[in-house]
């Protein structure tokens, strides 16, 4: 029996890379996960479409007593050549997508007095690129954001906690960045290997597991020591 086991989870971006690797593991660990993400229809953007999204899902497995934002947009761009139109669509996925799952979650979280919600941050908010200050900003925002919910629901029972992976070998990730970046990376990381989506997923586990219930306001970095805190 998982250590999850008859608990409902819902995350946001779970249909590919660190998401999907989330949305595996709690299953494995005996969660039943229901993904919020473009390819099942669903924009993280959209109140009323997440506020649809986790009804549904509470009629079908449950209401969720687990919540975790991955959902994210990620696009390289000077700041310089930053337009409003890209700013925005930043802020409303990636900081936008968490208030809403929250907001959609949190009640049914505290009719079950528990709760676990984890925000997926990133490490460029400790080692920070150029050509990333919109998404670097975002995901600031979501560690500020963790820490403040985190004094607003702890008694209620809710833990609010983020994870801040470093440079992982997701598909889009592979894709898109040469494979230069990826030995600079690892030169500098006191593990010297390539993160992996499942190295995010089991940091993740831990923090929804009972055996984390006295953890809530804090920024677990995942990056294989590139950077320190």
């Amino acid at each position: 029996m998982g250590s999850l086991e008859g608990r409902v989870a819902v995350v946001t971006g779970g249909a590919s890379g660190i998401g999907l690797a989330i949305a595996s593991r709690l299953t494995e660990d005996g969660a039943s996960v229901g993904s919020l993400d473009l390819a099942s229809g669903v924009d993280v953007a959209d109140a009323a479409a997440v506020r649809d999204a986790v009804a549904r899902i509470a009629r079908e497995l449950g209401p969720p007593t687990i919540a975790v934002h991955c959902a994210a947009v990620q696009h390289m761009l000077p700041f310089d050549e930053l337009d409003e139109e890209e700013w925005e669509r930043t802020w409303r996925v990636n900081v936008g997508g968490a208030v809403n799952l929250v907001h959609a979650v949190v009640p049914g979280m505290r009719a079950a007095g528990a709760g676990r919600i984890v925000l997926v941050s990133s490490s460029s908010v400790v080692t920070p690129p150029p050509g990333l200050a919109h998404y670097i900003a975002t995901k600031s925002g979501l560690i500020g954001l963790a820490r403040g919910l985190a004094s607003e629901y702890g008694a209620d029972g809710i833990t609010v906690n983020a994870v801040a992976p470093g440079l992982t070998r997701t598909e889009n990730a592979l894709a898109t960045l040469p494979p230069g970046h990826w030995d600079v990376v690892r030169s500098r990381q006191a593990v010297p290997r390539n993160g992996e989506p499942e190295d995010q997923a089991a940091a993740v586990a831990f923090l929804v597991s009972d055996e984390a219930s006295f953890i809530t306001g804090q920024t677990l970095l995942v990056d294989g020591g590139e950077g320190r805190i």
